[in-house]
């Protein structure tokens, strides 16, 4: 059994295009700041009417409970989408960064490799 061949460098399984990850954080970053402006939590809020708009009986705080509920629920998802938005935009960073350096070291060895003073 053994190991699946290696890529050849330069070949189309380990190609990179930085230019377009970096593009791609750039636009993602633009939409989480989107995101993040309309402030969602606070217009749920604002809009979540007190436990005394809708009455001090039985019903009237089942109703509340409910309501908040519901808005803590759509807040903690909200807040785990900006979390892992934001997860995802370094994740592409992270990985760009290991690439470049990665198609860095492999060009620096090519130039070493091609240098009459790496010669015995």
């Amino acid at each position: 059994m053994g190991y699946p061949p290696t890529p050849q460098a330069g070949g189309k399984e380990i190609k990179v295009d930085h230019d377009a990850l970096e593009d791609i954080v750039k636009k993602l970053e633009k939409n989480l700041h989107a995101l993040e402006s309309k402030q969602f939590i606070q217009k749920i809020e604002d809009a979540t009417p007190s436990e005394g708009a809708i009455g001090n009986y039985k019903a009237g705080q089942g109703l509340n409970n409910t309501i908040r509920a519901a808005r803590n629920s759509i807040g903690d998802t909200y807040d785990q989408l900006i979390k892992s938005y934001k997860q995802v935009i370094e994740a592409i960073q992270n990985s760009e960064k290991t690439h470049r350096k990665a198609d860095d070291a492999s060009k620096h060895g090519v130039q070493s490799a091609g240098s009459p003073q790496t010669y015995i």
